[in-house]
C-alpha cells in the first residue's frame, strides 16, 4: 500500500489556492531573491553597515552564510552556542557588533530575549533568520522571521521551488535604504531542471522508488565531480548563483498551500520521533504547537550508520547540519558535530 505521507516527502501537494507572503507578513516591506544569502547581503546593506563592520553570528551556522558578510565587506564575530542551540553566553559577554544574528534553528522560535538586550545596549541591527521556518509561529502567534527588525527566510527550503528567498523590512522601523526589486528569470539551471524531473516521477512512483532513485543520482553526482564536497572554503566569500529570482516568487504562490503543509510536517515530525527517537535524542525536546518543523532533528551519538538503516526502512535519510566556518571547525565542540537532520522536502 502507498504511504501518502512518505512518498509527499519526495513530490509534496500543491495548494489550489494561491497566496501571497506579503499578506502572511504585514508591516514588512519584502524583496524576492534566489537565496537567503542574497538576501542578507542586501539586508545588511540596507541597514546601512559599512565596509569594515562586525556582524554577529552564531557560532553553530553554515560556512556559506559567511559569503553575506564577504559581499559587503563586512568581518564575523561569534556568540557560543548550547546543547538547546540557545545563546550559550550572556548578551553583555558577546563581543561588539553593528549587526546581530538570531538563527531560528530548523524552523523552531529562538528566544529574542537577550538579543534585544544586546541591541538595546550596542545600537545593533537585529536579524532574525528563518531561513527554516516559513510557516513558524512563536507561542504569541507572530509569525518566525517577523519579530525583528530584518527578517530573512529561504524559501526554497519549504517549498519545491528551483530557489528562491525574501528579505522582510521592517516598515518605519529605522531609515532603510531600501533595494529596489531585481528583475525575475524564468530559465533554470540542467540540474534544477533534473530535480524538477525527478519530483514529478516521485509522485507516480511511490517513496521506495523514489527512495532509489535519489540514492542513484546522488552517487552519480558524487562520480561528476570526483566525490569532492558541494561547498567548501570558497564557499564562505562567493555569493550563489543565479542572481535573480526565480520567476514564480513575482505572482501569488502555487507551490504549497500553508494548512496542508503544516499538517504535513508535524504529522511528519511525530512518525520520525516515534521511530528515531527511542535510539536517538532529538536535539527539541517537544513540538510547540505553532512549530511548522523544517526537518526532524537529533543527535546521531556517532551511530550514524544504525541511524541510516532505521530511515532506509522509511525510504529517507539523513544528513549532517551544518558545514561549520573553516575558522570555528577544528575547535568546535561535540554538541555542534553530531546533529542529523531528516528533511521532509527533497
Amino acid at each position: 500500500m502507498r504511504d501518502e505521507l512518505l512518498a509527499s516527502v519526495y513530490a509534496p501537494p500543491r495548494t489550489k489556492e494561491p497566496w501571497r507572503l506579503e499578506d502572511r507578513l504585514p508591516g514588512y516591506d519584502l524583496r524576492y531573491f534566489s537565496y537567503g544569502r542574497r538576501a542578507l547581503a542586501e539586508g545588511l546593506r540596507a541597514a546601512g553597515l559599512e565596509p569594515g563592520a562586525k556582524v554577529l553570528l552564531p557560532e553553530f551556522i553554515c560556512r556559506d552564510l559567511l559569503s553575506s558578510l564577504a559581499a559587503v565587506q563586512a568581518s564575523p564575530v561569534y556568540y557560543p552556542v548550547g546543547p538547546d542551540l540557545a545563546p550559550a553566553q550572556d548578551p553583555s559577554l558577546w563581543p561588539k557588533a553593528q549587526a546581530v544574528v538570531a538563527v531560528d534553528y530548523f524552523g523552531f522560535p529562538q528566544d529574542l530575549a537577550p538579543f534585544r538586550a544586546y541591541c538595546e545596549s550596542t545600537g545593533a541591527v537585529l536579524i532574525e533568520d528563518n531561513a527554516h521556518g516559513l510557516f513558524s509561529r512563536d507561542e504569541a502567534g507572530l509569525p518566525l522571521g517577523a519579530r525583528a527588525d530584518i527578517g530573512v527566510f529561504s524559501l526554497r527550503k519549504s517549498l519545491a521551488l528551483p530557489d528562491g528567498a525574501a528579505l522582510a523590512l521592517k516598515t518605519g522601523a529605522r531609515e532603510w535604504a531600501l533595494p529596489a526589486q531585481s528583475p525575475f528569470r524564468s530559465r533554470i539551471t540542467l540540474r534544477q531542471r533534473a530535480r524538477g524531473a525527478l519530483r514529478l516521477l516521485a509522485g507516480s512512483m511511490g517513496a521506495p522508488s523514489a527512495f532509489t532513485l535519489l540514492r542513484a543520482f546522488r552517487a552519480l553526482r558524487g562520480v561528476l565531480r570526483g566525490n569532492a564536497p558541494s561547498g567548501g572554503p570558497d564557499a564562505e566569500f562567493r555569493l550563489p548563483e543565479p542572481d535573480l529570482p526565480f520567476a514564480a516568487l513575482s505572482a501569488p504562490l502555487s507551490i504549497a498551500d500553508p494548512d496542508l503543509e503544516t499538517r504535513r510536517r508535524r504529522t511528519l515530525y511525530r512518525r520520525m520521533e516515534a521511530i528515531l527517537a527511542p535510539r536517538f535524542p532529538p536535539v527539541f525536546k517537544t513540538l510547540p504547537g505553532r512549530v511548522v518543523p523544517y526537518a526532524f532533528v537529533f543527535r546521531s551519538g556517532g551511530r550514524d550508520a544504525e541511524a541510516a538503516r532505521i530511515l532506509a526502512r522509511q525510504s529517507l535519510a539523513h544528513l549532517p547540519w551544518p558545514d561549520l566556518p573553516s575558522t570555528l571547525e577544528a575547535s568546535a565542540p561535540a554538541h555542534y558535530r553530531d546533529i542529523r537532520l531528516v528533511h521532509f522536502l527533497w
